[in-house]
């Protein structure tokens, strides 16, 4: 009978001690890979982008597009900033979803691809949203349920060491489609000022 009042307390002090280690006044921290999406709206896609800039957090940017996704260029800008993804000799107008992942990926933790660049300390991006009124319906043939929203945004790069800033603005038009109930950023077209 001893040695079984002493196994219990002995269990008894054991579960004490492992439920010791929770500490009520300072709760487990959320886990900052845990991305909670809600693409249940275009303009909650776009909010979910500018957290997902503001996070540089790139599993919360993947989640706003489409796996169709296409990042389009004004053709002003083909020339300095396209790229030849299609190996014909001409730069293209532009890039599709792999390539926009592989940008982020190094604008949120790599930096520049050719090292001039460190990853910015911090990153802004502001979306002005238009009300609904303003949205557009996407004219091209089978983008029926498509909405287009015309963004006036401001997008910041900041670099703390060397006290310096890179920033672009204008006009971002973003297409988005529905995708069973949900809804994803399908075309981006650039019309910047950069």
């Amino acid at each position: 009978m001893k040695m079984l009042c002493r196994i219990t307390i002995l269990l008894c002090i054991c579960l004490f001690l492992t439920s010791a280690c929770t500490n009520p006044f300072h709760p487990r921290m959320q886990d900052s890979d845990i991305v909670n999406v809600v693409n249940d709206s275009p303009a909650s896609v776009l909010q979910s982008l500018e957290q997902a800039y503001t996070q540089k957090n790139l599993q919360l940017f993947t989640r706003c597009l489409a796996s169709d996704y296409r990042f389009e260029l004004l053709s002003s800008e083909v020339s300095s900033i396209g790229i030849d993804w299609n190996n014909d000799g001409l730069k293209d107008s532009w890039w599709g979803y792999e390539q926009e992942v592989e940008y982020h990926r190094n604008l949120f933790t790599e930096g520049s691809s050719d090292g001039s660049y460190p990853p910015p300390d911090q990153i802004n991006l502001r979306l002005q949203i238009p009300p609904q009124e303003q949205w557009q319906s996407d004219p091209e043939s089978g983008h029926e349920a498509w909405v287009v929203i015309p963004c006036l945004f401001d997008l910041q790069l900041l670099y703390t060491s060397s006290n310096s800033s890179i920033g672009s603005n204008g006009v971002a038009r973003f297409y988005l489609k529905p995708i069973n109930n949900l809804w994803y950023i399908a075309v981006w077209r650039d019309e910047s000022n950069i």
